[in-house]
């Protein structure tokens, strides 16, 4: 009971990170001016340059570069840690992964969720996206924090010598431990983080029309193509979990 206490977050983290993109879906149909529009006025204003919008879909193209950057980190995570495992919501502490990523950094999945949400807060309103980054800076501290008491408990010593080894969240310039030489399983992976790719494309549309109804009109079809793909990852991390 008290491990099951312990890890709350960690297991419902999958709807309290919906329910933090459902408070930023809400506001993103309202008439409201975008942080990005405001970054752009500012430097127009500021250094001059071709237009204000100019400056606009600079700013938006920030916002994709971060999203891309951050489904980036999470492909390359999932593509050792497994599908399957990402989406659990038990935790797994019967293997340490210390591969790929996780050489860099202990946690490139919440990594690429931070650089997700920095991208959010461009195309939000300045109030809704502060929320937005906020939310999730929590979310991932607590996440955080349940994976690591429970990977302390189960892994020992040998956890906390990787933990005194690699940074907990931004990653190093070069790797702070020797491979174990794992195979990354890039299509899975890639697969596995579909949504997050997709994401990232809307975002793009962003900013080339400057129309943020990208993210309300590509929502639906971006899925219906993105969602068999992650639940063939799934299922294929888990069978290979099974696989003696």
């Amino acid at each position: 009971m008290a491990s099951a206490r312990r890890d709350f977050y960690f297991r419902n983290r999958r709807w309290l990170l919906v329910s933090l993109f459902v408070i930023a879906w809400l506001f993103l149909p309202l008439p409201m001016v975008s942080t990005g529009k405001r970054i752009a006025r500012l430097l127009f204003h500021a250094a001059g340059g071709p237009s204000p919008q100019w400056w606009e879909r600079a700013s938006y193209g920030l916002a994709a570069l971060l999203a891309s950057l951050g489904a980036f980190w999470r492909t390359w995570g999932s593509a050792y840690l497994g599908a399957s495992v990402v989406q659990d919501k038990q935790l797994h502490t019967e293997r340490l992964v210390a591969d790929g990523p996780y050489r860099r950094t202990r946690n490139p999945l919440y990594f690429g969720n931070m650089l997700f949400a920095a991208a959010m807060a461009i195309v939000l309103s300045p109030a809704t996206g502060a929320i937005f980054l906020v939310g999730m800076w929590i979310l991932v501290r607590l996440f955080i924090r349940d994976e690591e008491a429970g990977l302390e408990d189960s892994r020992g010593e040998s956890y906390r010598a990787y933990r005194a080894a690699v940074p907990r969240l931004a990653p190093a310039w070069r790797a702070q431990i020797p491979t174990g030489g794992a195979r990354p399983r890039w299509v899975q992976g890639f697969c596995g983080e579909s949504m997050m790719w997709m994401f990232a494309v809307l975002t793009a549309g962003i900013a080339v029309t400057l129309d943020r109804r990208w993210y309300a009109n590509g929502l639906l079809w971006g899925f219906m193509i993105v969602f068999p793909l992650f639940l063939w990852a799934k299922r294929r991390s888990r069978r290979e979990t099974k696989t003696p």
